[in-house]
């Protein structure tokens, strides 16, 4: 009853306004701004509302004492070595904006592995912190689901990522120069060369996009996820990555090494400085996606896209907000990509709701929403008009990188964490009442009071947190420790993490990666010697084969050596008993070798053609194995001899 008298009333003092739709409004709305939207909210949600799994608070009740919006305790993890390294993490819920506190960490560390064993395993360690903004679907969904996309997301270029040999050829081997080639090329087909650092860059910003169209396809079968921002770190091959959409923000606190103490002049008498104070900087590795920063693009998408506005909305920023008693004077304003101001006449066009309006932190989308990047809005609708927002968001992040190896740290100056760096992951509940600056020097202010303690930096995200949060007063109100200045009244949610620590995991792991590789090495090079025996015992055994039948040769001709001598003592025999008979003719066996050793031929040889010059009581002389074994040329010649001739020469080999 009280919608249908609000749309009669919207309709009464607008009347070119067209009435809004029958829509239901969310339970709860972003702080940056309210918004409608469509959906059954009968619908459940796909997962059920929870902290982070490494802070182990499991039953109902923990998870209400950690939402007391009275009390706002800071919670850290039981175990600190659920995390990695040693990381901290700190959490806060806010002091009554929602029911729930909308903000979820996530971690995981994952190993990329070749299917085929051909290269080792490259292992990455991630870090997540999600925002969530009209209910904390959109931040859940992303905790448990946006690890397995960028898992994906790196499998899918897992040949050009995993480490290889320098000492091979081939795509990311040694080349002619035996340094390893940084760059990989593309099949042939392509003409472009990507480097290891655009394929994990591109695997990042391909799962932000993924995410964002999973919660999409969701929006039918669970309740609506609402939105969230979305701020990554991904650890891996010695490199830190950070992506980012939205107003979550991550620094990298350094300091340069101490100064060596000097002694305390007594008559100085100017005001000490704190060496920590004075070495500590902070390195923003994040920009934040507001209307405000990102103005220039969403006027473009305004006014390229007009049908987007529908009526309600201009694509001009004005210096001052006109108002009908300015109607035909000269106003200033810029439109689209413009970086200057000039004059126009001011028309009724320009009395519409500008595309973005107030500056800061107070800057909105078409009057509703304070953050331009992220996941989910997908049924936002601008407040008072029934137009999606969505056309204007992006999951699209920005993605910054450092190469650690190239750090250059000293031992001798204990400055690890300094030269490494301390990463910051928080929401914008930390980043709206404290200044990078400020957090850096927190930084290095707690380390140095636990030097050496595990849990120094848990200490230094529950610090930032306590600062952050504030003091509640008499009146009920939450206020900075160090000012009467208003405390975040937001969720709050930080993650600390040294990356120091991961470079030392890194180095170790680059010597177990260089043993692997020695140990593949030494595989390639004992196949590789284990094929020459194996070659030779080839060898060997073709050289056996041949020699064996040699022998069965060599036999088969001593065989038909004693045949032929035992014939021709026969012979002998035989002619000595028949001598007196002249018209007999004695029978002579004589063996002729042919090509092949395996046919033997008995050829008879008359008494009439036996040599004339030989007497009869002659004994016959053993042919030997010499005289038996005609070479080539002679076997040849023999092929073409008449049998006559064979004769002859048979005749002069017993001769």
């Amino acid at each position: 009853m009280f919608s249908n008298f609000k749309e009669r009333f919207i309709s009464a003092i607008a009347p070119d306004v067209p009435m809004l739709p029958n829509i239901e409004r969310d339970h709860s709305h972003h702080h940056r701004g309210g918004g409608m939207r469509f959906g059954n909210q009968q619908l459940t949600d796909k997962f059920p509302y929870a902290r982070p799994p490494f802070l182990q608070l499991m039953t109902p009740d923990e998870l209400k004492a950690s939402a007391d919006h009275n009390v706002r305790p800071i919670i850290v993890p039981r175990d600190i070595n659920l995390l990695p390294w040693g990381t901290g993490y700190a959490e806060c819920v806010n002091s009554g904006k929602s029911e729930w506190n909308e903000d979820q960490g996530a971690f995981c560390r994952q190993v990329l592995s070749d299917p085929e064993q051909k290269h080792p395993d490259l292992p990455y360690t991630y870090f997540g912190i999600f925002d969530g903004h009209a209910g904390y679907g959109a931040a859940l969904a992303a905790s448990h689901q946006f690890h397995h996309i960028l898992h994906e997301k790196l499998v899918d270029c897992l040949d050009l990522l995993l480490p290889r040999d320098t000492n091979e050829s081939g795509p990311g081997g040694a080349g002619e120069n035996g340094k390893l080639n940084p760059t990989f090329p593309h099949p042939i087909y392509f003409q472009r060369r990507v480097s290891k650092d655009e394929l994990i860059i591109g695997a990042l910003e391909s799962a932000f996009f993924h995410m964002d169209s999973l919660i999409a396809q969701d929006r039918d079968r669970y309740r609506d996820a609402g939105g969230c921002t979305a701020c990554v770190s991904l650890f891996i091959d010695g490199k830190m990555y950070v992506a980012n959409a939205g107003d979550s923000r991550a620094v990298l606190c350094r300091r340069s090494a101490l100064p060596a103490q000097e002694k305390d002049d007594p008559d100085d008498s100017s005001i000490a400085v704190d060496p920590l104070d004075a070495c500590s900087y902070p390195v923003p590795f994040s920009s934040d996606h507001t209307p405000e920063t990102e103005r220039e693009r969403l006027l473009n998408v305004a006014r390229l896209k007009p049908p987007l506005l529908s009526n309600y909305y201009v694509a001009t920023e004005y210096a001052k907000r006109p108002h009908i008693k300015d109607m035909g004077q000269r106003i200033l304003c810029r439109q689209g990509s413009m970086k200057g101001w000039t004059y126009k006449t001011l028309t009724r066009e320009d009395l519409r709701m500008p595309v973005v309006n107030g500056e800061g932190k107070r800057s909105r989308l078409l009057g509703t929403l304070g953050v331009t990047r992220g996941f989910g809005d997908h049924d936002l609708l601008a407040i008072n008009t029934g137009i999606k927002i969505k056309p204007f968001l992006t999951p699209q992040p920005d993605v910054q990188q450092r190469d650690l190896t190239q750090v250059v740290s000293i031992p001798d100056e204990h400055n690890e964490d300094g030269d490494y760096g301390v990463l910051v992951m928080a929401t914008d509940g930390l980043w709206d009442v404290s200044e990078n600056k400020a957090v850096a020097r927190t930084v290095f202010h707690t380390l140095s009071k636990y030097p050496t303690e595990k849990h120094r930096y848990t200490m230094v995200a529950q610090e930032l947190v306590a600062r952050a949060r504030g003091k509640i007063n008499e009146s009920g109100h939450w206020r900075l420790a160090d000012s009467k200045a208003a405390a975040t009244v937001d969720d709050i949610s930080v993650i600390v993490i040294p990356v120091s620590q991961y470079y030392k995991d890194y180095v170790e792991w680059t010597k177990t990666c260089s043993k692997d590789l020695e140990q593949r090495r030494q595989q390639k090079k004992s196949a590789a010697a284990a094929s020459t025996p194996e070659a030779q015992e080839a060898v060997n055994v073709l050289n056996g084969v041949l020699a064996e039948e040699a022998h069965v040769v060599e036999e088969e001709h001593e065989e038909v050596v004693v045949l032929e001598t035992k014939g021709r003592q026969q012979q002998h025999h035989h002619h000595h008993h028949l001598q007196n008979e002249d018209d007999e003719e004695d029978e002579t066996l004589v063996v002729e070798v042919q090509t092949r050793l395996d046919q033997v031929e008995l050829n008879e040889v008359d008494e009439d053609e036996a040599d004339p010059e030989r007497g009869d009581g002659d004994e016959e002389k053993p042919v030997t194995e010499q005289q038996q074994q005609p070479n080539k040329a002679k076997e040849e010649e023999e092929k073409k001899d008449t049998p006559t001739s064979k004769r002859q020469k048979a005749r002069k080999g017993k001769a």
